[in-house]
């Protein structure tokens, strides 16, 4: 009787892999871009940036990324400190790491 294979185990330090990761990504994506929109109105509503930045970092920090989902992660950091300096907000990403 042959055994049924089991799911890929977490790779580098119990890390889930990247292809878990896309679909959070994308979903971040769409909510910066929206963000970056709604304040480009001056009208943001919804969640801040702090929010959407604790997701990301929770993401590569939970996340076995490629290179390609690493950039995408740096430019939604870049939107989010864009929108930041627009709504004010000058505090560094580090200060708000978990």
């Amino acid at each position: 009787m042959s055994a049924i294979p089991k799911p890929d185990a977490p790779r580098s330090g119990g890390l889930l892999p990247a292809l878990l990761a896309d679909a959070e990504l994308d979903h971040v994506e769409r909510m910066v871009q929206y963000m970056s929109r709604a304040q480009a109105g001056r009208a943001p509503r919804g969640i801040d940036g702090e929010y959407w930045k604790k997701r990301l970092r929770a993401l590569e920090a939970t996340h076995d990324l490629v290179a390609t989902q690493r950039r995408r992660v740096a430019s939604l950091f870049e939107l989010l400190e864009g929108a930041g300096q627009v709504c004010g907000s000058t505090a560094p990403r580090s200060a708000f790491a978990s």
